[in-house]
């Protein structure tokens, strides 16, 4: 009987060799990721999620496939054509994962560094920190796909070809699904609202708080709580209303006095401007209109248009109350009234 020799079985101790040094790579690699104090907060923290799986997956693929090349190289063995170029293409399987575990990793962080108070110094929002995430997926699983085809030797241009004319056969019996994808693109490059804005589509008697926009359709909550969901495609020919994006709410009325007070209207306009000047809600710097409008059927008409700071609704309509008020006040003081609507009758015996 012979003895084993190991100097005979050299591909043994190459195979061990290989294991040994992979090994190596793995702890060298965790220490590095895990060396150090981590802060959260930082899209370092998560670093080891997003390398540890795919890293430990891709040591077990260059194993398998040195192991198979190996074999195939000592024994002389046939129809292993195939495992340099799996092995290829598994390394870039594991990159791109890596890539989107990473992303993931980031867009959280971000999105976290953004919604806390003192956010906004990154110039930056969830809105458009989704957008780029969305991209950067698509960007990352089509440059994954080419390059794995371009490594079992696909020829990339006939299927480009093929790729138009499906294309074309594709846009016309699905334009609505199309339009409605880059209608939602176009809302996450343009950014004519985001997510917590009111808006109202007037033309679809439509209106409340966006709560989602997907790439398909967007989800609005009306006041009674209901929820709309609207095709993305809508906002491209609709005209949309930002209600949350306004700067100031307007007061636009017209009041009334009695043809018999007529010689006490100049007062009554100068006292309102006066109240108007005086008041710390309205913003001085826009137009600020008190003028005689009109002889109407049964009053002296009296315009009043204001531009008030506050956006809210609630403080609008309590400020709104107030100089209602006040208003009249100076309409009664002055010994003039706010006629009663009045019909007359002509009666013919």
């Amino acid at each position: 009987m012979q003895s084993f020799k190991w100097l005979d079985r050299p591909w043994i101790i190459e195979l061990g060799l290989v294991i040994v040094l992979l090994l190596c790579i793995h702890l060298v690699l965790k220490k590095v990721i895990l060396r150090g104090k981590k802060i959260e907060g930082d899209w370092r923290f998560h670093l080891d999620y997003a390398v540890a799986v795919p890293m430990g997956v891709l040591l077990w693929i260059l194993f398998i496939a040195f192991g198979i090349d190996l074999m195939v190289r000592e024994f002389k063995l046939m129809g292993f054509a195939y495992v340099i170029p799996l092995r290829n293409a598994a390394i870039i399987v594991c990159l791109a994962w890596f890539f989107l575990r990473w992303k993931k990793v980031f867009y959280q962080v971000m999105v976290k560094k953004i919604d806390r108070p003192g956010g906004e110094r990154l110039r930056l929002d969830s809105f458009t920190m989704e957008m780029t995430s969305k991209l950067l997926t698509i960007v990352i699983l089509f440059m994954t796909v080419l390059i794995v085809m371009s490594i079992f030797g696909f020829n990339i241009a006939p299927l480009v070809t093929f790729g138009g004319v499906g294309a074309a056969i594709l846009g016309i019996s699905g334009k609505d699904v199309i339009a409605n994808f880059f209608g939602g693109f176009m809302i996450y490059l343009t950014r004519p609202f985001r997510i917590g804005d009111r808006i109202d589509l007037p033309g679809k008697k439509l209106g409340g708080v966006v709560e989602e926009i997907g790439w398909y359709f967007t989800s609005v909550r009306d006041d009674q709580k209901k929820p709309f969901y609207v095709p993305n495609a809508v906002f491209s020919v609709e005209p949309v209303i930002n209600l949350s994006r306004i700067t100031h709410r307007r007061i636009e009325e017209s009041i009334g006095v009695r043809y018999e007070d007529v010689d006490r209207v100049p007062g009554i306009v100068q006292s309102i401007r006066t109240l108007f000047e005086e008041h710390t809600g309205i913003d001085h710097a826009l137009p600020v209109h008190v003028f005689m409008e009109a002889f109407g059927q049964t009053a002296i008409q009296i315009e009043i248009k204001v531009y008030l700071s506050s956006t809210r609704y609630e403080e609008f309509m309590e400020m709104r109350t107030e100089l209602m008020r006040k208003i009249y006040e100076i309409i009664q003081e002055s010994g003039a009234q706010i006629p009663y609507p009045t019909m007359a009758v002509k009666l013919e015996q």
